[in-house]
């Protein structure tokens, strides 16, 4: 039967999001995200989804191809989200995916190419796709611990630390920037080997991170001292009953005081009482603050996720 890899259109939507729903069970991803990210294109960068699909039509294979281009650096390509049918992860078709996003990212000028894998069960047939990888002359990078909370075992939360005051991201709807201004900084020493290509500029973050459909500005929350903003916790979730951990970062002088893990657990237990059953979140391997909150919460791991990188020759 022969398989065709071609670049993904928005009439496909609706069978690859149950496809990538199936491979990637601890995201979270609804159709209204996947149709916005189309529309809406995220600045230096430009993202090209692929699809294979059999003699039929039918979806058996997905990847996501994106190019950034920092400023003052090359640019550098990233594979990842990809998804193989079980039925095809014995033959070569995870090995055209990535060959197809690679030729994608070098004819828009990649200078280093990136992917990323799961183990099972983050992301179903993740240890085909780390052979790949391999095979295909990439180097292992860097390593993220995927983390699963499910919402009923969540203990009480403690006693708030002195000073603390939560607000929802809700609040500040009709001024967002002092939100911008917390996630500015507190991203500033974020772990990751991955170069950045600097934090993006307000209209950008108001056009991106906040208006993305998955951002929920009802769970997540700012925290202050003594009335100052010192951090925040953020979420994204399909308002139903999946969310996900997108940053939690705190001020550089506030850090060490238990702000943020409090204003996690608050979070997460505001999302229980709103119907919430399941949470999910991801913490460089290096990054051990965040990894014993996320463990004092009960989170547990669900498997890790490796970064890969090789130049382009």
């Amino acid at each position: 039967m022969t398989l065709q890899i071609r670049p993904m259109e928005t009439e496909d939507v609706p069978a690859v999001l149950p496809f990538l729903r199936a491979h990637h069970p601890y995201r979270v991803l609804t159709e209204k995200a996947v149709r916005w990210r189309m529309a809406n294109p995220t600045p230096h960068s430009t993202d090209l989804p692929l699809v294979a699909t059999d003699g039929d039509g039918g979806i058996v294979g997905f990847t996501r191809s994106l190019l950034t281009r920092p400023e003052g650096r090359d640019p550098h390509g990233l594979t990842f989200l990809t998804a193989v049918a079980e039925r095809y992860r014995g033959g070569d078709l995870a090995a055209r995916l990535l060959t197809a996003s690679e030729e994608s990212l070098v004819e828009r000028g990649a200078r280093t190419l990136r992917t990323e894998v799961a183990e099972e069960p983050v992301q179903a047939g993740g240890p085909v796709l780390h052979e790949v990888a391999l095979d295909q002359g990439y180097a292992e990078e860097e390593t993220h611990h995927i983390l699963g909370l499910d919402l009923s075992l969540l203990p009480p939360a403690p006693e708030p630390p002195a000073g603390v005051e939560l607000r929802t991201f809700r609040e500040y709807a009709d001024d967002p920037r002092p939100v911008y201004e917390l996630d500015r900084l507190a991203s500033e020493d974020e772990p990751g080997a991955v170069p950045s290509v600097g934090f993006m500029t307000f209209e950008d973050w108001v056009n991106g991170p906040w208006n993305h459909p998955l951002t929920d500005l009802d769970l997540s929350l700012v925290f202050l001292h003594e009335g100052t903003p010192a951090g925040i916790t953020c979420y994204g979730s399909d308002r139903r009953s999946r969310m996900e951990s997108s940053m939690t970062g705190t001020l550089r002088e506030y850090r060490g005081r238990g702000l943020a893990g409090y204003a996690k657990h608050v979070a997460l237990l505001r999302a229980r009482e709103q119907g919430f059953t399941h949470a999910a979140t991801g913490n460089h391997e290096n990054n051990a603050p965040m990894l014993a909150i996320n463990a004092r919460l009960g989170y547990a791991l669900l498997g890790k996720e490796t970064g890969y990188v090789k130049p382009v020759a």
